[in-house]
Formats: C-alpha cells, structure tokens, sequence
C-alpha cells in the first residue's frame, strides 16, 4: 500500500510538473509572439510612410493627405483625445464629445503627418520591444533617412483596442512624446479659459483649416 502512495504520489508531482512546465512555455512563447506582431506592425506603419516621402511624382499636399490616412488608422484617436484634456475630460459632455473627437482626429493626424513630412525618405530598423504589461508595449526605431547623416529615433507606444487590434497611442520623436507634448499644450489652453472645452474645438478647428 506504501510503495502504490509512494507512486501515485510521483505520478502526481509529474503531471503537475510537466502542466507547469508546458504552461511556462506556452506564456514564453506567447509574449514574443506578441512582442513580434507589435514590432511589425510597426514596421509597417513605418515603411508604408516611408514609400510616401520616397515617391517623387506626388506633390507634397498629396503626400501629406495620404500621411494623414496612415494615422487616422492607426492612432487610437479616442484614447488620445481623452489623455491630451488632462483633467478637463470631466469637462466633456455628449453634445460636444462627437465634434470634439472630430476636431482631435483632423488636428493630430495632421500635426503627425506635416513633421513626418519635414522629412525624406529613408529605411526603419526596429531596435527592440519593450513589454509594459497591461499598459502596452513601446517599440523603439531607429530611422536612416536619405541625405541625412544621423538617424532619427523614433519610438512606437502601441496598445491594444477593445477589438484586440493594434493602435498607437503615442509617438517619441527624438526624444519628445507627441501626445503628452500635446496634452500640456491643451492643458495650458484650458487652464486660461475657464476649462471651455467648446473654445478648444474652435482652436483645434482654426489650426487645422
């Protein structure tokens, strides 16, 4: 009776050894396999831009339009939006939440395309994959533009959407997030017109006429 307890006993510790060890390394896996979709994705992201500045027989308005597509599909508009209010997205009632996303939508596409813009075109290197858990991962890119002798650091903070799908949240150009830069200028904005959320959709909406 001893020796079966005795092997039933290591039969036990084995299975659940073995359940652990399986489960390790499915979790293994499973975070590069995400690390590795984020990382191309962004790869994408940036070569689909890249082959924009690249073309030499489209006019820059034209370059700019299409720029602009890159990021309304792939910017999580409606996270931004909401960050960039600080405090004041209390502030944010149903009438004007629809024109205000609109007017976000307009205004940071085009911020982020016109100082993409600035640039020529040039080859992305993914540098690594930093995993933040539940707060996304930021992917960090190196990016070696023509006729330029310096690369130019960009890093990606891209999140997952309620759908699962990718999106980024922020964008580290040289060293400056582009959302929080944005948020302290919103901020500032409010901060000196009684947190009016209506007179920064004017202004958002005369910046990007």
């Amino acid at each position: 009776m001893n020796f079966m307890r005795v092997k039933m006993t290591r039969n036990k510790i084995l299975i659940n050894t073995s359940i652990l060890v399986f489960t390790l390394i499915f979790n293994f896996n499973s975070l590069f396999a995400n690390n590795d979709e984020a990382s191309l994705w962004v790869e994408n992201i940036g070569k689909s831009a890249l082959s924009i500045l690249g073309e030499q027989n489209i006019a820059n308005d034209k370059k700019e339009i299409l720029l602009e597509e890159i990021f309304i599909k792939n910017l999580d508009i409606r996270r931004i939006s909401l960050f960039v209010l600080g405090p004041y997205r209390k502030g944010l009632d149903k009438e004007s939440s629809g024109k205000y996303f609109q007017s976000i939508e307009d205004f940071i596409s085009e911020v982020y395309a016109k100082r993409l813009l600035s640039y020529p075109s040039g080859n992305i290197q993914i540098i690594k994959n930093e995993d933040k858990g539940k707060r996304g991962n930021i992917v960090y890119s190196s990016i070696q533009f023509n006729d330029r002798p310096k690369p130019i650091s960009i890093d990606w903070w891209v999140i997952k959407n309620k759908s699962g799908f990718n999106k980024v949240f922020d964008m580290r150009i040289s060293g400056i997030w582009m959302a929080q830069e944005q948020r302290s200028t919103f901020t500032s904005f409010l901060s000196k017109n009684d947190g009016d959320i209506n007179k920064l959709i004017e202004r958002l909406n005369v910046q990007s006429r």
